[in-house]
């Protein structure tokens, strides 16, 4: 089926497969197209639907809840029935960053983790490398469930490769979560089949960007930034750059990637400063003379941000977000409102 959509700035056309995703099919070639989970959370790939019919994917995605009107509809949840035009709201602009064409691919779990009371790591082999760049996420959907659910690679790979990593925390009422963390299926994950769709994503590392960094994560939004992390210390420690990492958890037993965390800094050999903010229970002096290259504050993780800008702000500064909408639509606010940042050089992932 062919698909125009027209936006501010751009008009663009692809061809969609039978039962594909319309957006699915527009980033194989079109990294522009309006998005940020790619999973139906969000809402963000609202398009109006000017003529042609489709069909709904996941029927129960939750950001269809956003939708206003029986001709609006998600990108990342519609099937083309036919030749479809469609609107959006955004701007088509393409972007300078070198991105891999995103594809669907079969995958394993070679291993799995418990890092922190209801969080946990997993460990994917793809059936054919990729390329992503820092920052990236990848839709990941297990076969007796329906909907992909938006997972940020933590790891750091300057080429291709055939495993990611990523890391996943609990949610309550969550049929997909609650499946996974079920001990007796815990136990017996490696070796499951999934279906990945990536690399997607825009909120990534530049390493031509001459900015500082700053990036503020709550729970485990913090993936994306390990990737970005590790990908700034390879190419930027030498260079005078800084970068700051604000990390919040609600409890010191809810941390997790604290010695990883802490071999960044002594790598960077401080450049990189880490954050971690307590926003119930603060950290005892025992804990805190455990991690002695990462300091710690209390509070929301984008008010403990705020408070510290002097500290990191500089006239150039990047910032990066991820987690939750509401703390990423916090921490947007303040950056924007009190740290004067400009809005093109803040990025982020908002997760539902």
């Amino acid at each position: 089926m062919k698909i125009e959509i027209s936006g501010k700035g751009a008009n663009l056309e692809f061809e969609c497969p039978p039962d594909e995703r319309v957006l699915y099919a527009g980033l194989s070639a079109n990294p522009e197209l309006p998005y940020e989970c790619a999973t139906g959370t969000c809402g963000s790939c609202k398009a109006k639907c000017l003529s042609g019919s489709f069909d709904w994917a996941w029927p129960e995605a939750p950001a269809r809840k956003t939708l206003k009107a029986d001709d609006e509809l998600l990108l990342c949840q519609c099937i083309a029935k036919s030749d479809l035009k469609l609107e959006v709201r955004s701007k088509l602009i393409k972007s300078h960053l070198p991105f891999s064409s995103a594809n669907w691919i079969n995958g394993q779990i070679i291993n799995a983790e418990n890092l922190a009371p209801g969080v946990m790591s997993l460990r994917i082999r793809l059936a054919k490398s990729i390329h992503f760049l820092p920052g990236q996420f990848m839709a990941i959907e297990f076969p007796q469930f329906s909907g992909g659910r938006a997972w940020s690679m933590t790891n750091f790979v300057d080429g291709d490769t055939d495993e990611v990593d990523f890391v996943i925390k609990m949610k309550p009422g969550g049929i997909l979560s609650q499946h996974l963390f079920d001990p007796n299926v815990f136990a017996s994950l490696t070796g499951s089949s999934v279906r990945a769709f990536g690399p997607v994503g825009k909120a990534v590392f530049d390493q031509e960007n001459p900015r500082d960094l700053v990036c503020i994560a709550g729970g485990t939004g913090v993936a994306g930034m390990m990737s970005i992390l590790q990908a700034f210390l390879k190419n930027c420690s030498q260079t005078g750059r800084k970068a700051s990492l604000y990390f919040g958890v609600r409890t010191p037993t809810d941390a997790f990637f604290m010695n990883e965390l802490t071999q960044i800094v002594h790598d960077s050999k401080r450049a990189v400063r880490v954050v971690v903010a307590f926003s119930d229970t603060p950290a005892s002096k025992d804990y805190t003379a455990q991690h002695e290259y990462i300091d710690f504050d209390e509070g929301f993780v984008h008010e403990v941000a705020m408070r510290q800008m002097e500290t990191w702000k500089t006239p150039q500064t990047r910032a990066y977000l991820a987690g939750p909408p509401p703390l990423v639509d916090g921490a947007l606010r303040a950056l924007l409102l009190q740290a004067k940042l400009p809005a093109g050089e803040i990025l982020y992932d908002k997760f539902g």
